[in-house]
């Protein structure tokens, strides 16, 4: 059975990124697939201090829902991030969802917890304007994260000129149907 972890990387559960998760979630046989589904604004998570106690002891010192969203991730088959652009870049939470995730990266050579098997992800940016060089940085930040936990980045959607979530069904169905088809297809990518 498959295990996909779904990171809407808004601090709403109603807009464009959380449609988009529920969009791929739909197209997925669950019977076939676990699916964990996550709102960086529902998340109990504190800002990183940058303490760098945990290159000392491979776990972070605070005590919220961070490690179980790590834990989830790097146990998952497929890693789906969707960010809107806040000011060109992601947003402040899923910011610091990436800082928070330190412990777990591979530049922590004290880290207790990695993915023990390939994971592929999936990266998706969407916003307001039209230019899309600002979706490509937000993309390029997703990926990376996902290098830091040794996830392959097998797919990257960019969807400009969706402000409203009336933008993106109004003017993005070809976009939102390849988003569909991706979690119809989920075990055959590459």
């Amino acid at each position: 059975m498959l295990k996909i972890t779904c990171i809407n990387g808004s601090s709403k559960t109603n807009g464009s990124s959380a449609y988009l998760i529920d969009t791929f979630i739909k197209g997925i046989d669950t019977s076939a697939v676990t699916v964990s589904k996550y709102c960086v604004g529902e998340i109990k998570m504190n800002y990183c201090f940058g303490c760098k106690k945990c290159y000392t002891n491979g776990e972070c010192i605070q005590n919220d829902n961070v490690k179980n969203v790590v834990l989830d991730i790097l146990s998952s088959d497929y890693v789906v991030i969707v960010s809107p652009s806040w000011w060109a870049d992601v947003p402040a939470q899923l910011k610091t969802l990436i800082d928070r995730t330190t412990p777990y990266g591979d530049t922590n050579p004290n880290r207790k917890y990695k993915a023990d098997k390939l994971i592929k992800g999936i990266a998706i940016a969407v916003r307001a304007g039209v230019r899309e060089a600002e979706n490509v940085l937000i993309l390029n930040s997703i990926q990376h994260y996902f290098g830091h936990l040794g996830i392959e980045t097998v797919e990257r959607i960019s969807i400009t000129e969706t402000d409203t979530l009336n933008d993106l069904v109004g003017k993005h169905q070809k976009e939102i149907q390849r988003i569909f088809e991706l979690g119809k297809h989920i075990g055959e990518l590459k």
